[in-house]
């Protein structure tokens, strides 16, 4: 079962890490107050994603079991949200990139407490959740493959996050990152306008 579950987790995690306002914050923080404070950040956003895929995979499941020809409707809402994120990466590896501004003096758990509300109010987040149902409808087959995929996810969520808080509490990354960010960007976008071109040609031609 696991072994099913893989490839939507690493559509997930290139979602979620790919920088948006939930990584983004952590960055600032971890530059701006430590390491510490950083990880407390990481921590939020693995409980709060936690919430996020059970809310979205149970509410699935509900929705599979209900209506039988909801899959091929799924196709095309996955690969109309492949090309908005396409969109979305091309166009940010087509901006400036701007120097990210530290978070400073902020103690643990108000750097939790900001990275909570950042994740449960970030649109990308939820957009990115119909994108995994609609591409990988195994997540929410039985209560074991929710239960399953929301634990995976939200341990990656907060693994991923840690190693950006612990990269950028020092200053040599804030560097690095600016000079990745466009290409990496422009990359992914690429990859999601081919994917999900493809989704929608084989949805309408079945």
């Amino acid at each position: 079962m696991l072994i099913d579950l893989l490839p939507a987790l690493g559509f997930l995690m290139l979602n979620v890490f790919i920088p948006g306002p939930n990584v983004m914050n952590t960055i600032a923080t971890a530059m701006g107050s430590g390491r510490r404070t950083g990880l407390a950040c990481a921590l939020a956003c693995g409980c709060c994603l936690f919430l996020w895929a059970l809310a979205a995979l149970l509410g699935a499941a509900v929705v599979f079991a209900a209506f039988s020809q909801v899959l091929t409707i799924m196709t095309v809402i996955g690969g109309l949200l492949l090309l908005y994120f396409a969109y979305r990466f091309i166009r940010k590896a087509l901006t400036p990139v701007m120097d990210v501004a530290a978070i400073d003096n902020v103690t643990m758990w108000a750097a939790f407490r900001q990275a909570s509300l950042v994740m449960l109010s970030n649109p990308k987040v939820l957009t990115t959740w119909l994108a995994v149902v609609s591409l990988f409808p195994v997540v929410a087959k039985t209560e074991a493959h929710i239960a399953s995929f929301a634990g995976l996810s939200a341990v990656a969520s907060f693994s991923g996050h840690a190693l950006v808080a612990t990269a950028f509490s020092t200053k040599p990354a804030s560097r690095v990152y600016v000079r990745l960010y466009r290409p990496i960007n422009g990359l992914v976008g690429a990859g999601f306008c081919v994917y999900g071109l493809k989704l929608l040609v084989d949805a309408f031609a079945s």
